[in-house]
Parts: C-alpha cells; sequence; structure tokens
C-alpha cells in the first residue's frame, strides 16, 4: 500500500501542480470550522458545498466520503483485515453496523470487530492504512475549484485522521499487544502525511486528529469502557493518552497547520457520554499543547445545546497560547439565537474563538447542508458583532 500510495502521489503531481495560488498563514485560519465529515457521495460535492463558506473557512475538508464516512470503521474494513501479520479474534455482524444501533460502555456489542498481532510477530508496518490516496485525489478537486474561482484563496485543504487510541484500542483485543500496534499506527501516519506531502504543498494543507475513544473513555472516570480493557484510574488512562498524543505530533512538519478534535461520539446519537462542562476538553487541551512536539494551531471543544456560563466557565483556565479554538456551539436544531446566548455565555470567559459544529455533519439530510452551512456563517458574523 505505501508504495502504491506513492505512485499515485507521482501520477497525480503532474495534474495537480505546487503552489500557484497564495495560501493562508496559520494566524490567518477563518472563524468556521467545518470537523470533517460531510454528507455527500463525493469530495467534489464536498468541497463545493463547503465552499460557500468562503474566507470564513478555516479549511475544507473533502468530507470523508465512501467508506471513510464510517470514521474507523474504516480501517478494519480497508487495513487491518487485509493484513498478513494480523488474524481476525470477533467479526461483526454486518460490515458496516447502523450508528443509530448505539454503545454502551462494559459491553461487547456486535458491531465490534478485533483483531490480534499472529503469534512470533514481535514488530511489523502496515504499509498503509488509506488516508493518502483519497487525499490526494480530493486534493485535485480542490485545486481545480479554487482555480476557477469556487474555493476561496487562502483556505487550505484539510485531512482529519483518527487520533491512535481512537484507531487501535477497540479494535485490538489484548491490551499486552497494544504499544507494538500503536507504534505502527504511528509510522504508519507518519508514512500517510509523508505521501500527501509528495503533492499537497505543506503551506496549503491542515491536519486534523480526532480523539473520541480517548474523551469517551475519560468522560466515564476510573470505568471500564469496554471488558478486555485493562482496569486504570482516571489519571492513568489521562497520563497513557497524552503519550500517545504527544508521539503523535512528532509526524506532522512543522509547515502543516495541525489541530485537534475532542469528540464525544455519535453513536447512537451525540454525546455518547455525558458532557457536564468543558473541563475535560480544557485539560486535554492544556496538556496537548504544552507537551507537543511543535506547534498546535487549533482545539476544537463541544458544547451541548443547554450550555450556560457555568458549563463555558473552566474555559478561564485554558493555557494554550496562541493556539485557536474552535467552540463546537453551532447547534442548527435551535438556528441564530441559541447560537448568540451560547456565544454570549462563553464570551464571559472566553474573549476570542471560532466557531464549529459538536461533530461532522455526515450523518444530517444533504439537502439541509446549505441552511446549517448559512447558520454556521451567521455565527461567525455574530462573533464579530
Amino acid at each position: 500500500m505505501r508504495t502504491q500510495s506513492l505512485y499515485y502521489a507521482h501520477i497525480l503531481y503532474a495534474y495537480i501542480g505546487k503552489g500557484t495560488t497564495p495560501v493562508s498563514s496559520r494566524e490567518a485560519l477563518g472563524d468556521v470550522l467545518l470537523v470533517g465529515s460531510l454528507p455527500f457521495e463525493t469530495a467534489e460535492e464536498s468541497l463545493s458545498n463547503g465552499a460557500t463558506l468562503g474566507s470564513d473557512a478555516a479549511a475544507l475538508p473533502d468530507g470523508e466520503v465512501g467508506t471513510r464516512m464510517q470514521w474507523t470503521g474504516y480501517l478494519p474494513l480497508e487495513s487491518y483485515s487485509k493484513h498478513p501479520d494480523l488474524i481476525e479474534t470477533h467479526a461483526p455482524t454486518a460490515e458496516m453496523p447502523d450508528p443509530d444501533s448505539g454503545f454502551h460502555p462494559g459491553t461487547e456489542p456486535a458491531l465490534l470487530w478485533t483483531f490480534r498481532v499472529k503469534p512470533g510477530v514481535e514488530s511489523f508496518d502496515f504499509n498503509g492504512i488509506g488516508y493518502a490516496e483519497p487525499a490526494i485525489e480530493s486534493y485535485a478537486i480542490f485545486k481545480r475549484l479554487r482555480e476557477e474561482g469556487k474555493i476561496a484563496a487562502g483556505v487550505r485543504f484539510q485531512v482529519s485522521l483518527p487520533a491512535t487510541g481512537s484507531a487501535i484500542l477497540q479494535y485490538f483485543d489484548d491490551p499486552e499487544q497494544w504499544p507494538v500496534v500503536e507504534a505502527a499506527y504511528a509510522r504508519a501516519i507518519e508514512a500517510e502525511i509523508k505521501a500527501m506531502l509528495e503533492v499537497i504543498p505543506a503551506d496549503d494543507l491542515s491536519i486534523q486528529f480526532d480523539a473520541a475513544v480517548e474523551v469517551c473513555d475519560l468522560s466515564i472516570g476510573d470505568d471500564l469502557y469496554f471488558t478486555f480493557w485493562p482496569e486504570r484510574t482516571y489519571d492513568e488512562k489521562f497520563a497513557y493518552y497524552s503519550g500517545l498524543l504527544t508521539e503523535l505530533t512528532r509526524v506532522v512538519p512543522d509547515d502543516v497547520v495541525l489541530g485537534i478534535h475532542w469528540c464525544y461520539g455519535t453513536w447512537g446519537g451525540w454525546p455518547m457520554e455525558e458532557l457536564k462542562d468543558m473541563q475535560l476538553c480544557v485539560d486535554l487541551s492544556n496538556d496537548f499543547v504544552q507537551r507537543a512536539a511543535r506547534q498546535i494551531d487549533y482545539v476544537h471543544m463541544p458544547a451541548v445545546v443547554e450550555a450556560d456560563t457555568e458549563f463555558f466557565k473552566p474555559l478561564k483556565d485554558l493555557d494554550i497560547g496562541d493556539t485557536k479554538v474552535y467552540l463546537g456551539l453551532v447547534h442548527h436544531t435551535d438556528g441564530i439565537d441559541g447560537a448568540r446566548t451560547r456565544i454570549a455565555a462563553a464570551r464571559e470567559w472566553l474573549p476570542q474563538f471560532g466557531v464549529a459544529a459538536v461533530c461532522g455533519y455526515g450523518r444530517e439530510d444533504p439537502a439541509e447542508l446549505n441552511d446549517v452551512l448559512e447558520l454556521n456563517l451567521a455565527c461567525a458574523r455574530a462573533l464579530a458583532g
């Protein structure tokens, strides 16, 4: 897969070219973040719709179309189940389970698909996990649309990648093997980004790590999320995830914008775990930015519909320097009035921030996306007003 990925990179390079349009500086990130997925069948539809945000967009994702719409479910489908050094230990009852079926900690639902490293294999490489090729293909569309004037100059191309814990821990049911698999995943992410950069200029790329399993596990404190996981205290979990996330920051070059999305999950409905206030997201952001091996350009933190000043109060303890904050306070269920209320509540503790939804829009009705994107723009205007 690694060789194939580089092959496509070189083939598409001639078509795409490099650096012909001015690109954004990291200081000029727009005030609207699209978290990742969009409810369209093609990258062109996703990019064309996202482009309506104009220069207010922080970056434009390709919508995570096709099987990538299943988020980390893409990995066992396209990588783990096909790897010669891995064996399947539990098969799901359906290839693509219904996300509305939900999930509850401490159970082993039918949707789990688990693997182990084969006996005798002490180290291995994924040799490609399938993110570089679609990114390169989508960037060709992104660049064409920008040259046609449909995408605003200065807006970067966004690629969202699962953080290590989210990509590995629910899919490998022998915790003693986790260090080997986690190391292989970090190397794979580094290789995927290098392949992207064979085609996509670094100053035209934005990488976002999505951390959902990490956040959901921490949100339940000392409790056990999966029965095959080792028992750990909250502090032990936090230190463990902190180490994994710090290692990921080492594989993203400095010229590439890097952000993180703290995710409370959408399987069976958002949020998967109780979101009492912003404290966990603030603690994670402070730790992530301070320990990172490079600059972190933005953090994304979701907010519930009912968020008031007390919900946002932990923002007073945010200590992340110049890193931009995107608050996921755009809920299309209560429109601009609800958003204005949440913006005012958040500004009691944090004067400057951008806006976003709580997660990706991949499971929304495509026919409603025009109104949803207009709401995001209205929220950006509300920030200035």
